[in-house]
Formats: C-alpha cells, structure tokens, sequence
C-alpha cells in the first residue's frame, strides 16, 4: 500500500498524466465518430440548426481555422502557467511549485486544449474535399465547434484559478489543509504504553548500512515485521521518512542474530525507499516545512509581509492543537504471534513543535505584530494541552518571553509579554499544586 500511495503522489505530481489521458480520449473519440459515421452515413434531407450544415470544403476552412485559434490559446495558457509558476516560486518558494503542478484543475485545462487541438487535427486529415455532403462529418465537426467554445470559457477559468491559487492566503490553506488530513490519517500507536525491546549489549546485533545517499521517502514496516518474524529477530529502524541517508549509515540493526544472508540484506534495505526527493506519503513534517518557508520567506526584507506569517502562524497552532490530542504516532510493529519484531524511529511531538515554531520566532526578529500572534497562539496551546506537550510550550513561550526582552521598545514588550505571562503564572500554579 506504502508503494502504491507513493506512485499515487508521484503521478499526482507529472503535468503530462491527465492531458495525456485526455489526448488519448480525443483520439479515440475521433476514431469511433467516424467509424459511426462510416457504418450509418447521413440520409438527405434538413439538417438542424445546431449541427454543422456545410459541404468538406467549408469543413476543412472551419477545422483550419479552429485549430489556427487553439493552438494561439495554448501557447497563451502555457505562458500565463509559466509566469505565475514564476512569480509563486520568488513569492512562496520554489518547493510549492509541485502544488501548482499537481493541481488537478490546472491539469484538465491544460488537457482540455491539447486534447482539443488533437481532436481537431485527426478529423482535419480525415477530410477531403472530395466527399460527397452525405459523407462530411457533421457530428464531429460540430463537436469540434464545441470544443473550441468549451476551451473559451476554460481559458477564463484558468486564469481565475492560477489568480486566486498565487495569493498566499490560498496557498497557505491549501497546505494547511494537506496537513490536517495527514495528521487525521497518522496511525496511533496502541502499543504506546507498553515497553518494547531495548538495544543492548547482552543480545547479538548485525548492522545493516544504506547501500545508496537519498532521502527516505517511505519505509515499509510491514515488509520488514514480516521478514523480521521469518527470519526470528528483531529490526531497529534508524531512519525515518523524510530524513537524508548517506551512503554507508546504519540503516537498521538486527538484534538476535550472528549473521543474516546476502538475500535477506537486501530484503530489509528494499523496504527503506530512498529517492532525490522528499515526498508526503510518511513524512509530518513535509506540509509543516511547506507553511514554514511561505512564512519564513513573507518575514524576509525584500517581501515585508507579516499578515502571511500570521496565516502561516494561526494555521500551524490549529494543526499542533489537533497532533497534540493523538496518540503517539506506531512505532512498534508485531507479527501474528504479538511479538515485537519493529521498532521503527518516531517523531515526537516536541520536535515537531520544534519544526514548526523556532523558525518563525527566529525570522521574525523585530516584527513585533507578528510575536504578539505567535505568543497568544502558544499560549492558547498552553491551556489546551498537559503533560510534557504542555511543557514544551511553556519552553516556546519562554523562549519567545526571551526575544522580547531584547527589544527596544518598552511597549512592544510589554505588548508581547501581555500574552505570554497569564500562561506562564497558569504553569507555575500547576506545578505548585
């Protein structure tokens, strides 16, 4: 399943798959239309009014100057994507530019005219002059006139789309969005409270190294548990989707065994996918970084755009706020029998706290509008959350209490330390208690 979502999200990101399918679809399209054509030709008489009336000559002017036209709106929305992928790239960054390419709409627009020129130019071949009126394809060619209208009003709304998707309001929720889902479908560790294995001396161990560099793009814990409990040990899973493996890193250790075969080597190293890129089929902290550069990038001099770091900011509380009420994502895997036989390496929620906060707390240096939100947003997480998540907000609280400190201004510290104190005083109360 691992695999599959992962070719999923490759072919999810390719701008060729959906106008390739659609091109496939005219194609055959034109084949059976005029197959039909072919097979039942046209009795004389009245045609109507909607379905073209004209001898192959005017047919051949018409599809002549149809694809004239669509080949000119192409080349149009080929340059506008162009420019606003320009444009979001120094804007947003460059690693959002996958979202605008994975964008399902954009890609069947872009489908609908190259299918649409295709379309076009298979039935101009297929007509000659030479016809008699009973043989001209009228349905095709009017479907061709359809098509064309059809591309009109998708050209508007393309340009209404790519519009409203480089505002950075709509990015920001769109990756926040992704975010959501992916900490909805985290798996909770039910084993969480239970003590598993620990790595010690006493127990053989066999290092199994990374044959290749690469970010791990997924693991496949199942394969692993199954080879695990086959061969009878136990798998320490080093790495994490998401990390980068350098060529010759232990990658996993084998505890309760001397010695494993070439073959089952192999069989635990393919189940670590590296690739030359980071992808979000297991990895957190992926749509997280994503909010985290659109933030960091508004807070730069050259944009100066606080009101995004703000968005950024009030959209990764609400994901902490949702991630702190689960449980612990699995790291332990069983076989049939309920033995151990994985235990893979997990994030934790103060690292990703970590991830999200320190960045924008560090970007945003003197931005004092922008503090202010961050100190109410960790704050209200403060009052939501116990336990050792609690105390790693009051840490973040701190250490934001810390920077304004340091600014010059006494009413930008007081105006920050407003909202940091009430939930310092809350923590300090609880821990008397």
């Amino acid at each position: 399943m691992q695999r599959l979502w992962h070719l999923l999200d490759w072919l999810r990101a390719r701008l060729w798959l959906v106008p390739a399918l659609m091109s496939a679809v005219a194609a055959a399209g034109v084949y059976l239309i005029l197959s039909i054509d072919t097979l039942f030709p046209r009795p004389s008489g009245t045609v109507p009014w909607w379905l073209f009336g004209g001898d192959a000559s005017t047919a051949r002017d018409l599809l002549s100057t149809l694809l004239s036209g669509m080949i000119t709106m192409t080349s149009l929305v080929v340059s506008i994507t162009i420019v606003v992928l320009s444009l979001a790239a120094g804007q947003l960054g460059p690693r959002l530019i996958w979202n605008f390419i994975g964008d399902r709409q954009i890609q069947s627009v872009i489908g609908l005219f190259i299918a649409t020129i295709l379309y076009i130019l298979l039935l101009l071949r297929s007509i000659n002059e030479s016809l008699g009126p009973e043989h001209v394809p009228q349905a095709a060619v009017t479907i061709a006139s359809a098509l064309a209208v059809a591309c009109m009003f998708a050209l508007l709304f393309h340009v209404n789309k790519l519009a409203r998707s480089i505002v950075s309001d709509t990015m920001v929720r769109e990756v926040a969005d992704r975010l959501d889902v992916a900490i909805g479908a985290l798996p909770s560790d039910s084993a969480a409270d239970r003590s598993g294995p620990e790595e010690t001396t006493d127990t053989p161990e066999i290092s199994v190294d990374a044959d290749r560099s690469g970010y791990v793009q997924f693991i496949q814990y199942e394969d692993l548990c199954a080879t695990a409990a086959e061969e009878d040990f136990v798998v320490f899973v080093h790495l994490r989707p998401g990390g980068f493996a350098l060529r010759g890193i232990a990658a996993l250790s084998i505890h309760g065994k001397f010695d494993i075969s070439p073959e089952t080597r192999e069989r635990l190293l393919r189940a670590i996918k590296l690739g030359h890129e980071r992808t979000p089929t297991q990895d957190l902290e992926y749509s997280i970084r994503q909010l985290v550069e659109v933030a960091v990038r508004a807070l730069s001099p050259s944009l100066n755009d606080p009101f995004t770091a703000i968005a950024v900011i009030n959209r990764l509380a609400a994901a902490l706020e949702s991630l702190a009420r689960r449980s612990p994502p699995q790291s332990e895997f069983r076989d049939s029998d309920g033995n151990i036989r994985v235990i893979g390496s997990r994030i934790d929620f103060a690292d990703l706290v970590d991830i999200a906060l320190s960045p924008l707390r560090r970007a945003a240096n003197s931005q004092v509008t922008v503090l202010v939100v961050l100190a109410e947003r960790l704050a209200g997480l403060a009052a939501l959350v116990d336990g050792s998540k609690r105390e790693t907000i009051i840490k973040h609280l701190q250490m934001v209490g810390r920077h304004a400190a340091t600014l010059p201004e006494p009413e930008d510290q007081r105006a920050i330390l407003a909202a940091i104190e009430p939930a310092l005083a809350a923590s300090a109360g609880d821990h008397a208690d």
